[in-house]
């Protein structure tokens, strides 16, 4: 890992730590709402996915999750039924994800790592990739195509 992706994960740790917002995961309370299908899922600060840009059903859709982390998105999108993968820098992120699917028994991949790095996972692996504001961290984006 490079001096740049170090310090930011150190950053996002620290901020997990002293209870940010993006680093708070759901509640029980607000994963039996998201069971009920009351749920708004977040990529920015300020306005939520459209309902209607996901998939009409979620369940068994493979879902991976770049720079993801902090119980939140992932938690949203597993409770609805797919199979997430997560990929974050962050080691208190990556535990906020997996204190909220042992609570509420459900299976997530959780990998730790940079994702301005090539990715360790399979082209066309999955049916959906989120990213919340973490493009932003990517130097220099290249398609590979």
């Amino acid at each position: 890992m490079n001096d740049y992706a170090q310090k930011n994960a150190q950053m996002f740790d620290a901020w997990a730590k002293e209870g940010w917002e993006y680093g708070t995961p759901l509640s029980p309370e607000q994963c039996e709402m998201v069971r009920q299908g009351d749920y708004q899922l977040y990529l920015t600060s300020v306005t939520p996915v459209p309902k209607n840009w996901l998939p009409s059903s979620l369940k068994g859709k493979k879902v991976l999750g770049l720079a993801s982390g902090g119980g939140q998105q992932m938690a949203i999108l597993s409770l609805l039924g797919a199979k997430c993968t997560l990929i974050d820098i962050s080691d208190a992120q990556l535990a906020a994800d997996k204190m909220v699917a042992d609570r509420e028994g459900y299976a997530i991949d959780i990998t730790k790592g940079d994702i301005s790095e090539p990715l360790p996972f399979k082209d066309n692996e999955f049916d959906l990739i989120i990213a919340p504001v973490s493009l932003c961290y990517i130097q220099k984006v290249e398609t590979g195509h």
